[in-house]
């Protein structure tokens, strides 16, 4: 007992520590960029302009996003059910600061690094992955996370064989987590996302370019969101992309590993086409479908079978405005995923506004912030058929929520 509590409470001292290196390198980033574009550049025929170094390649980007969310059903307690960062209900939240610090790689030879730190309210305790961030013994998450840390280095094999190593965000899913380098159309994230499939892996990728329209990807890692091992055996992950055509392009993605804690024998299999068509400048089409399986991970023992497929649209009918819209099925059979054996369905209507953010107007020197305003609202139903939802102090089979999200990225 005494051990638990000392535990959570290096948790949270963690999470703070984290926190304030997040804030503190936030500040600082802006100015260290500032200092490479004002400082002396060289002369031209000096080595190091010709040779340039290695860290002046080192870039910083932020993304920030904020939401209030409420639901029609007035739950007790206020949490919206089986939402995925969005889980508060009346409760304005800074949904997740982010940072990015990072040195690409494209060439072969190339070495770089991408270090992604987050904080806020809501994304980080869900993303974040046991062994880091997540108690092993409580699982329980605060308000910071990292869910990239890793080294890239290309080695010049053909086309270039693209080696990562460490903590990076899964290759699975339409949807992503969300940051400075891409965000969802929609504010909320699907049924899919948040119960079907995982959001990092910690171990070692290997990309391959075959042709300009198709690539691939092989993972080994310790499993589904964690970082320290579950049990004595690895998850391996394969994905296949094609570029089928100038406006559209599909990718499979497959799982295959133990992911129970102490057991490697009960496996758990996950298989997931995605894919996206733009069927004419302003209006783009999208699609998942998902099915998996696990040994011995329904709640009566017996194996568990989860499966999701979700329908995307969006219509931009302005540079500034547009309008997009998700429908989604997800069927939990045997209730390993949301608790209860059933089937949600969810419909997502998503008016977004965006705003450039020329800080540089106001003084040149804030040029390194410039980047875009984003508002957005959000109107959602969903349904189930179980009275899952919560309604007051009572259950009923749906819930109805609206949404307005702010985002700043630079």
């Amino acid at each position: 007992m005494i051990a638990s509590e000392m535990s959570a409470q290096r948790g949270v001292l963690l999470c703070l520590f984290g926190q304030f290196v997040l804030v503190g390198v936030m500040l600082a980033s802006p100015l260290f960029l500032l200092a490479q574009s004002n400082g002396n550049a060289p002369p031209a025929s000096s080595p190091s302009e010709v040779h340039k170094s290695w860290w002046r390649d080192i870039t910083a980007d932020g993304f920030m996003s904020l939401s209030y969310t409420y639901n029609t059903n007035d739950p007790i307690p206020r949490l919206n059910q089986f939402r995925v960062f969005d889980f508060n209900d009346d409760d304005p939240q800074l949904d997740v600061a982010q940072l990015v610090i990072q040195h690409p790689v494209a060439e072969s030879g190339q070495f770089g690094f991408r270090l992604n730190m987050i904080a806020g309210s809501g994304v980080p305790e869900i993303t974040a992955a046991y062994g880091m961030f997540r108690d092993t013994h409580t699982g329980i998450a605060h308000h910071f996370d990292i869910p990239e840390l890793y080294l890239s280095y290309v080695v010049p094999v053909g086309k270039g064989l693209r080696f990562d190593l460490g903590k990076f965000v899964t290759p699975f899913g339409y949807e992503v987590i969300g940051g400075y380098d891409g965000y969802n159309d929609n504010f909320s994230r699907g049924f899919t996302f948040g119960y079907g499939i995982p959001f990092t892996h910690t171990g070692v990728k290997a990309g391959y370019s075959f042709t300009s329209r198709i690539s691939g990807a092989a993972f080994l890692t310790n499993g589904c969101d964690a970082v320290s091992r579950l049990n004595g055996g690895v998850t391996a992950i394969a994905q296949i992309t094609a570029v089928t055509s100038r406006t559209t392009n599909v990718s499979f993605t497959f799982l295959h590993g133990p992911e129970k804690p102490h057991n490697d024998h009960d496996q758990r299999s996950l298989y997931e086409l995605t894919g996206s068509w733009k069927v004419l400048p302003r209006l783009n089409f999208g699609f998942d479908g998902l099915y998996a399986d696990q040994d011995h991970a329904a709640s009566n023992g017996s194996d568990a079978i989860w499966k999701g497929l979700a329908g995307y649209s969006k219509y931009n009918f302005t540079k500034e405005f547009s309008l997009a819209f998700r429908g989604e099925v997800f069927a939990d059979i045997g209730g390993s995923r949301t608790g209860t054996s059933q089937t949600l369905r969810g419909f997502t209507l998503t008016p977004e506004y965006v705003l450039p953010a020329r800080l540089s107007r106001l003084k040149s020197e804030l040029r390194h912030f410039d980047g875009k305003f984003v508002t957005r609202g959000e109107f959602r139903k969903d349904f189930s058929d179980q009275n899952t939802f919560r309604q007051g102090t009572g259950f009923t089979n749906h819930q109805f929520t609206t949404a307005v999200n702010l985002i700043y990225l630079f």
